[in-house]
């Protein structure tokens, strides 16, 4: 299951079926009043005043160009492009920890972001496989030897790998700033193989996946020369052509969640949905830091009390664009609050949520402030029903939490 809030309507879609897929695709298909349209992407969007009329989306495959009116939009990609091609107020990057107080903020605000992720998997084959000479990809891995971090099978990752010498991100160091928790952290760890935390993740997606594909083209040569009896039979099985999407620009609302917000559970009136999960920040290597600088430098993971937390309606909604809400880890947070906020069930909710505040907006003819301020009640009564939690958190049934267990 997704990490974070588990409510009702996401414990049914997330089940997957016989061949790894998940549910959500078919049970969509039965819906009669529901269109579907996959693998779009918004290429621009029309406003007029502080509203969106329109976007035009591109399928992926074909090419086909597709015009989408509406009366409410709500932006659940989690990177934000819809509010770029409109002019919708965003955060970027780390706030300075004097812009909200938060511990851990860095000293002086910058542009870093979480990088973008490359799925693989090795195997070892029947009889011995040669690999050719990538004096390209070694140029990024250097003498890096350890293809640790694997996918296992869809929906698990951390798989342990072959290695050829002991490397420098092992689990040696102290993840956290309680020590007690450092137990809890599972290695190898997938999401290490990162890169892309100072580029725009808007016009450099492709170069980043290009070059995490050479860092670990060059790892697997690494292993087969540094070891060529031990691993003469070893193949790559699949890698993933796609990255895994790491941080983009986030909304902002007319509230931003912060650290200390979801640290003290701070109790606003406009609480909507609840939300779990520890801080999990990744930190990347400055700017010719690194020597290898395809993996992260530092993980920090704080289980905080591991108890939910509430995610305000002026969190979901856009602050200068009338008729846009989001979901997902894209809504109104700081960096920090984000690398909580980020996880799949948490969006899930925040999805049933603005699902049903566009609903009522049409209803009542209204903007997602209007509604706050005219039918609050109403939307929550709703949210509460559809995911089976109270808003306020109180005799909640206990939500499903990530624990790591050693490797």
């Amino acid at each position: 299951m997704p990490r974070g809030v588990q409510g009702k309507i996401l414990e049914e879609l997330a089940q997957r079926t016989e061949d790894g897929d998940l549910s959500a695709l078919s049970l969509l298909r039965a819906e009669p009043t529901a269109q579907i349209f996959l693998e779009y992407r918004i290429i621009s969007a029309t406003r007029e005043a502080d509203r969106i009329v329109s976007v035009l989306a591109v399928e992926a495959k074909g090419g086909h160009e597709h015009r989408f009116t509406g009366r409410m939009f709500i932006d659940a990609s989690g990177i934000a492009m819809l509010g770029v091609l409109v002019g919708a107020e965003t955060l970027f990057g780390r706030e300075a920890r004097s812009d909200f107080d938060e511990p851990f903020a860095p000293e002086v605000a910058d542009d870093m972001h979480h990088g973008n992720t490359l799925f693989f998997r090795t195997r070892m084959a029947d009889e011995p496989v040669p690999f050719p000479a990538v004096p390209w990809a070694t140029e990024v891995s250097k003498d890096y030897a350890n293809l640790s971090g694997q996918l296992v099978q869809p929906g698990s990752d951390n798989g342990d790998g072959p290695r050829a010498n002991v490397n420098p991100d092992d689990p040696t160091f102290q993840f956290s700033a309680d020590p007690s928790q450092a137990w809890m952290m599972q290695f190898p760890a997938t999401h290490y193989w990162e890169y892309g935390q100072w580029l725009d993740p808007y016009t450099s997606g492709e170069f980043v996946r290009d070059y995490l594909m050479r860092a670990l083209y060059g790892t697997f040569s690494n292993v087969k020369t540094m070891e060529p009896e031990a691993y003469a039979n070893l193949e790559f099985d699949w890698m993933a052509f796609v990255a895994a999407q790491g941080e983009f620009r986030r909304y902002k609302g007319d509230h931003i969640l912060t650290e200390n917000d979801i640290r003290n559970h701070t109790r606003y009136d406009d609480l909507l949905v609840a939300n779990d999960g520890f801080f999990c920040i990744h930190c990347a290597w400055a700017p010719g830091e690194g020597k290898y600088d395809f993996r992260l430098k530092d993980w920090i993971a704080d289980f905080r009390d591991q108890e939910p937390y509430g995610i305000p309606f002026r969190c979901l909604y856009s602050a200068n664009i009338d008729n846009l809400m989001m979901a997902g880890k894209h809504i109104s947070v700081t960096s920090v609050a984000a690398s909580s906020v980020k996880f799949m069930g948490n969006g899930a909710q925040h999805g049933v949520a603005v699902a049903a505040a566009a609903f009522l907006c049409n209803e009542h003819n209204t903007t997602p402030r209007g509604l706050l301020d005219n039918h609050f009640d109403k939307l929550r009564a709703m949210v509460d029903g559809l995911t089976g939690h109270r808003h306020d958190m109180t005799n909640s049934p206990p939500t499903r939490r990530f624990v790591a267990v050693p490797s």
